[in-house]
């Protein structure tokens, strides 16, 4: 079989129709035996097949509106269940699709507010979920959808969000059979993106050609982002590899020898023996032995300036800057306790606490100084009024 052709990012990607071809027959034997034993009432009719996209990189945001992708057999027809949400109110829309303009495959019509009411309950979206094969919804309360309905919708066990559907009351029917006869291809957050191709019950060759459409349908709407690898997968099975992006030429980067590699690059920059070297007039100096400034004179400067000079200490020499902080030099004679700055510190300190208790007791006793003395006469003297009585027998 010829391979199929698509164009990704200016160059053409082989998708081999025969390794495709391949993988849905194994999934669909697969398929097959896990539903032999299950309700023939559903069968393999309710388990679907969808195409795994890898793409290079992560898009840039996230669309809630999915883009419709034309199937050549599409997955739904006159006996597949479907429920529309509509908006209200809901009598002048269900007239529209029940009687007005009738579509194959609408069994019923809800509207949001009936939604709300009815179906509050976990029981309720549950039974709701499992009544119909697909759901659509006007476009124009797409954003309500996840409220009204709930997790038991977008979980990743049943997957049934609405489509939405630009909805026209002229002729409502063009954009209800585009959807009907397509899959959704919606942005994902990540770089994996998924797409129906449709139901294990259909034929193996209708799943191979709606697949080469996914891909082609992918492709197209992911320009500048390419394409790694496909692969293809049923409800509940294994995925099997159908494409797989070519490696860049110069082969993969191995990583541990990449590290390594860095390591020791700089573990020998922190010892200063690295291997790296300048060029300067045709000759080669290593960084370790780079000449030093340390040992020349202002004799062997072509100039000289004042930061340099300041900046240059002798060994020998005794600076100022030693002096300043206490260091001692190891010629130097040892310096008795009490010339230490540790106890010279606490000296100060007791000397200014003794000061500050010595301030604070002087207004203390100044004002018993300055109080005047009495005198011995009148410390001895009764009280007035036994002074009173006292005089007044003396008269007597």
């Amino acid at each position: 079989m010829a391979p199929a052709i698509a164009k990704d990012d200016g160059a053409k990607m082989k998708v081999k129709k025969d390794v495709l071809a391949k993988a849905v027959k194994a999934l669909h034997q697969v398929v097959a035996k896990q539903t032999a034993d299950t309700n023939p009432l559903f069968g393999s009719s309710a388990e679907t097949m969808t195409l795994q996209f890898t793409l290079s990189q992560i898009p840039d945001r996230r669309k809630m509106r999915p883009v419709m992708i034309p199937l050549p057999h599409p997955m739904w027809d006159e006996k597949s269940e479907v429920c529309f949400f509509a908006k209200d109110p809901q009598k002048t829309y269900k007239e529209l699709l029940m009687k007005k303009c009738p579509i194959p495959g609408i069994t019923k019509v809800i509207g949001l507010d009936k939604l709300r009411r009815n179906y509050k309950s976990l029981e309720a979206k549950k039974a709701l979920a499992d009544a119909f094969d697909l759901f659509l919804c006007d476009s124009r309360i797409v954003e309500m959808m996840p409220r009204a309905l709930g997790n038991m919708f977008y979980q990743q066990k049943r997957h049934k969000v609405p489509l939405p559907v630009r909805l026209r009351v002229a002729d409502p029917k063009p954009a209800i059979e585009r959807a009907l006869g397509g899959t959704a291809l919606r942005v994902p957050s990540g770089p994996c993106l998924g797409v129906k191709i449709g139901r294990c019950g259909m034929p193996e060759e209708h799943l191979v050609e709606n697949a080469l459409a996914v891909i082609r349908g992918v492709v197209d709407n992911v320009k500048g982002n390419p394409v790694q690898s496909i692969v293809v997968q049923a409800t509940n099975s294994v995925a099997l590899p159908v494409f797989k992006r070519p490696a860049p030429p110069g082969g993969s980067v191995d990583l541990k020898k990449y590290h390594s590699d860095v390591a020791s690059s700089s573990a020998a920059s922190e010892t200063g023996a690295s291997g790296v070297s300048e060029t300067e007039g045709g000759s080669e100096v290593e960084y370790g032995d780079l000449p030093s400034d340390a040992g020349e004179t202002i004799s062997t400067r072509d100039t000289a300036s004042d930061v340099d000079t300041a900046g240059d200490l002798s060994l020998d020499s005794h600076s100022e800057l030693d002096s300043e902080a206490g260091d001692v030099d190891l010629e130097d004679k040892p310096v008795s306790k009490d010339q230490l700055p540790l106890l010279q510190g606490l000296k100060s300190r007791g000397k200014r606490k003794a000061a500050a208790l010595a301030s604070k007791a002087a207004p203390e006793a100044a004002p018993e100084a300055t109080k005047p003395a009495a005198k011995p006469d009148s410390a001895m003297m009764p009280p007035p009024k036994k002074l009173k009585k006292g005089k007044a027998k003396a008269k007597a």
